[in-house]
């Protein structure tokens, strides 16, 4: 049988076992404590070489910023619960949720002029008063239940419902019914009731075109303006005579001062005399 590399001559087998067999015991016991106590040194020096050892898994263990070692067997073992998430890492923010007011906001935009010949408008757009509950009775302080609502064919191209007097607005609704057996389509309705706020905040940015605060047919709830669209509405146009044809059938007038070469031409604008 060949011998196996790295083993002893034959001959250094043989002398070790005859020694063996013939020495004292307390020769072979000494003999077997020393291999041990050299075997123990190598294994130690080993281990040393290596660093500190988890006796479980075998692994160097490893210093914490702190200087304090963390046996690798605790840091490596299962955690139940989620995983932390280390200090100064960025983490993933929720979906927002989208802001239903912005949303409203973006959608309440006035509908372009159909008109191409009109010059742009480019100040504050205002809008029908809402009005309040309670209120004495002036201009631009009429309590809601002193007016009507309009249907909602009557709400502006922003969708803001339009109030009026409740004799005006019943008046209104039936010279609508005759502009739409006419023409097909309701009257383009812009503006109503404005409260004595909205009077002076118009006042203030369109000037002397405005009424004076606590003046205007508005504040009344009497007047109305349709939409400014000068190839619908304006002078001249079908629509227009007819409605300044028809219109005081119904108890609705363009005045005097309104009309084409007055002294304020507003071919918008309508107000209800009874």
């Amino acid at each position: 049988m060949p011998t196996p590399e790295g083993s002893p001559p034959p001959t250094a087998r043989t002398r070790l076992g005859r020694l063996v067999a013939t020495a004292p015991r307390w020769v072979v016991v000494a003999i077997c404590l020393v291999l041990a106590g050299s075997a123990a040194g190598a294994i130690d020096l080993a281990l040393h070489a290596r660093g500190p050892q988890d006796a479980a898994t075998g692994l160097a263990a490893s210093p914490s910023a702190s200087g304090e070692v963390t046996p690798p067997s605790a840091a490596a073992a299962p955690s139940s619960g989620p995983a932390a998430t280390p200090a100064g890492a960025a983490t993933k923010a929720p979906p927002a949720t989208p802001s239903t007011a912005a949303a409203s906001s973006a959608a309440a935009t006035p509908r372009p002029n159909p008109c191409p010949g009109d010059p742009p408008y480019t100040g504050p757009i205002f809008v029908t008063s809402t009005p309040s509950a309670t209120g004495n009775g002036s201009n631009g302080h009429l309590p809601a239940s002193k007016l009507s609502r309009l249907p909602a064919w009557a709400n502006d191209t922003m969708g803001t419902p339009q109030y009026l007097l409740k004799n005006a607005a019943a008046a209104l609704i039936r010279l609508d019914d005759a502009f739409v057996a006419r023409f097909g389509i309701s009257l383009d309705i812009d503006l109503t009731y404005r409260s004595y706020a909205d009077q002076v905040a118009i006042r203030a940015a369109l000037g002397t075109i405005a009424a004076v605060p606590g003046t205007s047919r508005h504040g009344t709830g009497v007047a109305l303006d349709v939409e400014e669209w000068s190839c619908i509405y304006g002078f001249g146009t079908e629509k227009r005579d007819w409605l300044v044809a028809n219109g005081p059938s119904f108890g609705w007038v363009s005045p005097a001062w309104a009309r084409e070469g007055a002294s304020n031409p507003e071919y918008w604008h309508y107000e209800y005399v009874g």
